[in-house]
């Protein structure tokens, strides 16, 4: 098949959406959008942000966030406060119809309607040339909604309906059927 050449854009897809959760000075809950980054290891995310970010300085302040993946019922929300700077209306959280708690084990909101949430502290930032301006984080834990839990206790993908950002063609789509089974779908190509 010919390969046609294109110049490097943000292409890689799908991108996962990540909700950052931080307080802002006078204890009010701030909320982003976030689609580039990533987990690096069991518990490192990288995040790769614009400085300019209301979000970025109150994670710097604070040291600790956590990352929210939503699902397809909560798009509109989590576009909204993507699209809406925190320097220009530190209120937009109070716009939309998601709902903070306190996290109990860092300073930090947890967003009640995402199935999935990384309580994560700030290891280091990274900014050079290259890179730009990356926070890593460490994962401290993971919560999961009891209504996204199997018969097992285990995190079921299908029940948390989460959607990822598609830069190719700039719309949200929520993840798809299971076409294999990891890890085991090859084997039968081992004997070869």
């Amino acid at each position: 098949m010919k390969k046609i050449i294109a110049k490097p854009q943000p292409i890689l897809s799908p991108q996962t959406i990540q909700m950052i959760a931080t307080y802002n000075e006078d204890g009010s809950v701030d909320l982003m959008n976030a689609a580039w980054g990533g987990q690096i290891d069991n518990d490192l995310l990288i995040l790769s942000l614009d400085k300019s970010h209301h979000t970025v300085s109150n994670l710097l302040r604070e040291k600790a966030f956590t990352i929210g993946l939503p699902a397809a019922k909560d798009i509109v929300d989590c576009d909204f406060v993507g699209i809406v700077s925190g320097n220009v209306d530190p209120t937009k959280f109070e716009k939309t119809d998601l709902h903070a708690e306190s996290s109990e084990k860092l300073h930090a909101p947890v967003i009640a309607e995402f199935p999935i949430t990384f309580e994560c502290t700030l290891e280091e930032v990274i900014e050079n040339e290259t890179m730009g301006f990356c926070v890593l984080a460490r994962v401290e834990d993971i919560l999961f909604n009891e209504d996204v839990l199997d018969e097992k206790g285990r995190p079921d993908i299908e029940k948390m309906n989460l959607c990822f950002f598609s830069p190719i063609d700039h719309s949200y789509r929520a993840y798809g059927d299971v076409v294999a089974k990891a890890f085991s779908c090859g084997l039968a190509k081992k004997g070869k």
